[in-house]
């Protein structure tokens, strides 16, 4: 077992001395002892440590998982050297609350980062990079998602930012610069510079890339953002501009549109005012695509530099999504809800002697078993707060040794309609240019609706889902609520309805496009109770809604 680091010489001269005279003892036994000894597990507690997490990567969008276009030749390069998950789960569709399951090891009702709007007071569980800083690791990060580094200046003159949450412990935070467009989710290439500097430290390193992110292609650039484009085509929402003679930019597939996409229609002022064809649903898709591939070269130069430098047998990589993204098939574009499309994410570990490499293991995993398999592979006793389990016993092929649950857990949390309320409707003279005039006018009877269904300053409660490798359960239990607040009731002028309980068969319905909860009462039954026992045992206290209003942010770029 690896003991946190120290700087007492003398502890470490007395290390030594043991060591020497373990060996001088062992030799004089003659050895005979060996044939039944028990094999001792190497120890790895020099290896270093690169967590890359990609934001909104659906795995069926790589060759690896089957994707039938080319978006992904160098993660397929990683695939092959690595162990792949294929059913590998996040625990909400919003960037911050996964991955900081990822790096506590708990769910997010348990850690509480449950928004953006989060004090670095209010989470205090201790995270992977801070563990490791224990035992002797230089910590550094770059990102380029505004979500790890945003910040809320409140009424009260209080700063709140996500970046004081997850900067913590790191010896370096680094962040990207805006490029052209003045988005900042571009490639992170400032962490192959860091890797070059500190190549002869132990070090654990977090790359985040935030590239996919809506506007999709936004910053990939020419010729990569056409390359999957039908042919023949304009954009439809070229032939309706938000605003009346506002200049389209070929700079991604706008915020603004994604919106107001519902069920197959453009909605504007309420009305459909267009209706998506194939060519409309298969352009959006291909623009995602670009952004895949343009950051797929990214994961090439990062292989191709630790190669160059000599690291990869030094490094365990650990490649995961944060979240997915819903690309129309559930009605809508963007990520707020709990389908697969939003929560099934790629994982992959590659091992520094490239053990294993090739092997893909169907079983569910979840965000939540990542920090405590780092910490196994590297014999640091894991936190006792982890509610995950090590992949390690299913990586060596001990399936019986895997302690993981069978079951994920999912929270919608916090609604997107309070995500919404919070950015695109709070700071209307920042997002007043997404909407019509019209629109504008209802928007704050709109917020004052959201307002007021946050009672106690919590979230309501319901919004929660269990899976399994077969069945997905999704519990509404405010969906009247949900009926009232739907963003997409308020842009489209309609009232769809909310269904209270939907269970998918994933073997036979992997979109989950059509509820089976009438045909298997039995399965409802068990899976419900499974959920709402989960439900009960990790307590709501730590939803709070900050009760600061903002008064400025930094947006979306």
């Amino acid at each position: 077992m690896i003991k946190p680091a120290g700087n007492d010489p003398g502890s470490v001269f007395s290390a030594v001395v043991i060591v020497l005279f373990m060996l001088v003892i062992h030799s004089s036994s003659g050895g005979c002892s060996t044939a039944s000894a028990a094999p001792v597990p190497e120890r790895n507690e020099y290896t270093n440590i690169i967590l890359v997490s990609l934001d909104i990567l659906r795995p069926d969008h790589l060759g690896t998982y089957g994707y039938p276009k080319e978006t992904s030749p160098n993660i397929d390069r990683l695939a092959k050297q690595s162990v792949l998950f294929e059913n590998a789960i996040a625990h909400s569709y919003l960037t911050p609350v996964a991955h900081m399951s990822v790096i506590t090891g708990q769910y997010p009702r348990n850690h509480a980062m449950v928004s953006f709007e989060v004090n670095k007071d209010q989470v205090s569980q201790r995270t992977l990079p801070a563990i490791l800083k224990l035992y002797g690791y230089q910590t550094a990060a770059v990102v380029s998602s505004p979500e790890f580094f945003m910040r809320y200046d409140t009424a009260s003159g209080k700063v709140v930012s996500p970046k004081d949450v997850f900067s913590q412990a790191f010896d370096y935070y680094g962040r990207t610069v805006p490029d052209a467009t003045g988005s900042v989710r571009v490639n992170p290439v400032a962490a192959l510079d860091w890797l070059k500097a500190n190549s002869d430290k132990k070090f654990f390193l977090w790359i985040e890339t935030g590239m996919l992110h809506p506007p999709y292609s936004q910053t990939v650039p020419a010729p990569y953002k056409t390359q999957f484009d039908p042919s023949d085509y304009t954009p439809f929402y070229e032939q309706f501009p938000i605003r009346p003679g506002k200049k389209v930019t070929d700079n991604g597939v706008p915020t603004e549109v994604l919106f107001h996409l519902y069920r197959g229609n453009y909605y504007l002022d309420f009305q459909p005012i267009h209706k998506l064809t194939d060519k409309d649903v298969a352009f959006i898709n291909a623009r995602y695509d670009a952004g895949v591939y343009y950051t797929d070269t990214f994961i090439g130069e990062l292989l191709n530099t630790l190669d160059k430098l000599k690291l990869s047998g030094k490094t365990l990589v650990v490649f995961h999504s944060i979240h997915g993204e819903s690309l129309g098939e559930h009605g809508y574009f963007f990520h707020h809800d709990v389908f697969d499309t939003e929560v099934k994410t790629a994982l992959m570990l590659r091992f520094p002697d490239n053990s294993q490499a090739g092997k893909r293991i169907s079983r569910q995993v979840q965000g939540i078993d990542i920090l405590p398999t780092i910490l196994d592979y590297l014999q640091i006793p894991i936190n006792h707060e982890s509610q995950g389990a090590s992949l390690m016993p299913l990586v060596t092929g001990d399936e019986a040794g895997f302690k993981g649950s069978d079951y994920a857990f999912i929270d919608r949390l916090p609604w997107w309609e309070y995500v919404l309320g919070g950015w695109h409707l709070e700071h209307q003279s920042e997002r007043a240019a997404q909407y019509t005039p019209l629109e504008m006018t209802k928007m704050k009877d709109y917020k004052i609706t959201l307002d007021n269904t946050i009672l106690g300053g919590r979230y309501p409660q319901g919004c929660i889902a269990v899976r399994t490798n077969k069945w997905k359960l999704i519990l509404r239990e405010k969906n009247s609520l949900l009926e009232n607040i739907s963003w997409w009731n308020f842009i489209s002028g309609n009232k769809f309805p909310v269904e209270p309980l939907e269970l998918y068969d994933l073997s036979l319905d992997p979109l989950e496009q059509r509820n089976a909860a009438k045909d298997h009462p039995k399965v409802v039954e068990a899976l419900k109770a499974r959920l709402l026992e989960w439900d009960a045992t990790n307590p709501r206290n730590k939803l709070k809604v900050n009760s600061s209003k903002s008064s400025g942010v930094i947006p979306y770029p």
